[in-house]
């Protein structure tokens, strides 16, 4: 027919079929001048496609619906030799809005008597392309999905032969997916050994569900390591309910695998150690305690957990807890000794070291808590020791003073003495003197002997058994043994045995010390006033003090207060003494585990403070 058209053989009648054609089909139609280049005939298909009239096309050439930079190639076309009947390929139209068309050109020469023509038919393949282009990137978008996860993402025929396998497979197996396409079993080779009854046990469940299975397995590398691979996989039926094909992906869970197994380890080890661990919140909630922390506080797993920090250890308290929480956020670790409270309600003392640390935004302490009672009671034990070593100092350099002092001069005295003695004239008038002198000083000397005797004899007995005894008792029988004494002071000593009256101790040794501290309160009375004396018991930190206070004429304790209890110690000159009294209170009080304090102002007073221990409560 195109034929017919073009070599002009056509009749009248077939021209105007022809042109009936031309004009009603489907398809876009043109015919334009080959020197031209401008639109001779258009069809009403091509009026709709691209928007121009029929006036309008006819006043354009076919360069006006192309993009410029294609202007030139179509010159290249439309000036070239073709054949009568040419495919001119794909090409881009502009429409007259601007829209682009992506096209299909088709064309045949026309040779009439004023020149050649060409007849252009086009297929508007836009959609075609717009999906094509979509397609592509679609699979860019997918591929760049697959460049880009951890995951080996694969697919197995029904026979279970490897047919596609992600680029991963490289960089984690060190297999190429060539490798694995043409060793179709490869991937299932590598699976280690105690492994595969996973697969075979998987398997037959695959071929007829749609389900998706998961496994752990492990698998070989290129280079002979061993990593810890997750499979989830699901099978492809078909209408008879059988697999055609298994997609499915593979991650690599070695560094989980590392990771669980390290914190199996930590967990054993947490479990199975000796010091307790808590982890806390910051409001002083549990979230988890070890094996260790339990048996320490003798409470169960379940029931420590319901507790608060403030609550095993009631020396925090809520609020002082708000306060350690504080701290500890802004130096990261905190080491306190406190006690901590067991199940029975019993104390013990501890040293809590707490740990600040962040996990998943939020905070936590973990705080491990060690018992210090052996540690406390050796340190107890070594300043008891301690005191005890300073004090048997004190008591070796006092004796080295008495030696020295109180020994030596009577000594040195008898020798001047003897030596002055007239062994060649006994009837000498001297000697008669120096025998005089000489008995004076063996006497001084005997008192101090006798002295230094009862001091080391107490000393010598630090490990006499104590003894309950009734102070009040004590002081009826020294106010009757020397009533004669206190007859004059009738009404003046006054007593009040209320605080407590029973404690531990040596009986010599109490009596001892109550009788010096009365006879001393008298001795070194004020005789501007009226003498008074108050004896009176309270307990204090777990000790029952003996207070026995006086109106005498007390002591200067800013000069004084160093020698008070010293050896030869005296304060009132004017008035006799040895300066040995409260020495001896001091030493008998120490022996029986007290101490003595003393309250002293001149011309006010003196207020003797003597600590015993105190029986034990079931007694």
């Amino acid at each position: 027919m195109i034929e017919s058209i073009t070599d002009g053989t056509a009749l009248p009648r077939e021209r105007e079929d022809y042109r009936i054609l031309f004009e009603n089909n489907p398809l876009p139609m043109w015919v334009f001048d080959t020197d031209s280049l401008q639109f001779l005939m258009v069809n009403a298909s091509a009026v709709k496609l691209y928007g121009y009239s029929k006036e309008e096309f006819l006043q354009m050439t076919i360069k006006d619906i192309r993009p410029q930079e294609d202007i030139s190639s179509l010159l290249q076309v439309t000036a070239s030799s073709r054949e009568p009947l040419n495919y001119a390929g794909e090409w881009v139209h502009l429409k007259k809005d601007g829209t682009q068309l992506y096209v299909e050109v088709v064309s045949h020469s026309l040779r009439e008597d004023d020149g050649v023509k060409r007849l252009v038919v086009v297929h508007d393949i836009t959609a075609r392309k717009l999906a094509e282009k979509q397609l592509a990137e679609a699979e860019r978008h997918a591929q760049t999905i697959l460049a880009n996860i951890v995951e080996i993402i694969f697919s197995f025929n029904d026979k279970m032969e490897m047919t596609y396998v992600s680029p991963q497979c490289y960089s984690i197996l060190g297999y190429t997916p060539q490798q694995f396409y043409e060793d179709k079993f490869l991937w299932f080779n590598l699976v280690h050994p105690e492994d595969r009854y996973l697969f075979e046990e998987a398997l037959p469940q695959i071929r007829t569900s749609q389900e998706q299975f998961q496994m752990e397995y492990r698998i070989k590398t290129a280079s002979n390591d061993e990593k810890w691979f997750i499979t989830r996989c699901t099978g492809q039926l078909n209408k008879n309910g059988y697999m055609t094909r298994m997609d499915g992906s593979a991650i690599d869970i070695t560094h989980r695998k590392v990771m669980e197994e390290k914190l199996r380890f930590a967990d054993f080890s947490i479990e199975r150690a000796s010091e307790a661990f808590l982890w806390s919140r910051p409001d002083g909630s549990l979230v988890r305690v070890n094996r260790a922390a339990c048996v320490m506080l003798g409470f169960r797993e379940e029931e420590l957990l319901g507790l608060r920090m403030y609550e095993i250890a009631p020396s925090f308290g809520q609020q002082d807890w708000a306060k350690q929480w504080a701290s500890l956020e802004e130096l990261h670790s905190l080491t306190v000794e406190t006690e901590v409270k067991d199940a029975a309600g019993e104390l013990h003392p501890v040293e809590m070291q707490l740990n600040y640390f962040h996990f998943e935004q939020k905070s936590y302490s973990f705080t491990s808590i060690r018992q210090i009672a052996e540690r406390k009671q050796a340190e107890a034990e070594k300043a008891a020791l301690t005191e005890e070593m300073a004090r048997q100092n004190e008591h070796l350099r006092q004796f080295a003073y008495i030696v020295s002092h109180n020994l030596r001069a009577p000594v040195a005295n008898i020798v001047g003495l003897t030596n002055l003695y007239n062994r060649k004239s006994s009837t000498d008038p001297i000697n008669s003197v120096l025998i005089n002198k000489l008995e004076r000083t063996s006497l001084r000397l005997d008192t101090t002997i006798r002295d230094l005797n009862e001091i080391l004899t107490i000393r010598s007995k630090t490990d006499q058994v104590l003894e309950k005894i009734d102070l009040q008792q004590v002081f009826s029988d020294i106010n009757e043994s020397m009533s004669g004494q206190f007859m004059q002071y009738a009404g003046r000593i006054h007593t009040n045995f209320l605080g407590g009256k029973e404690v531990m101790g040596v009986k010599g040794y109490v009596h001892s010390i109550f009788l010096s501290l009365i006879t001393n309160a008298i001795k070194y009375q004020d005789t501007a006033r009226n003498l008074e004396i108050h004896i009176n018991t309270v307990f204090s930190n777990g000790y029952l003090c003996l207070q026995v206070q006086d109106n005498g004429l007390g002591i200067d304790l800013v000069k004084q207060g160093g020698k008070i209890f010293g050896l030869y110690r005296r304060f009132h000159p004017h008035i006799d003494g040895k300066g040995l009294g409260l020495y001896m209170i001091k030493t008998q009080a120490e022996t029986m585990g007290g101490w003595v304090d003393v309250e002293s102002e001149v011309g006010k007073g003196s207020t003797f403070k003597v600590y015993f221990q105190i029986p034990p409560y079931n007694d």
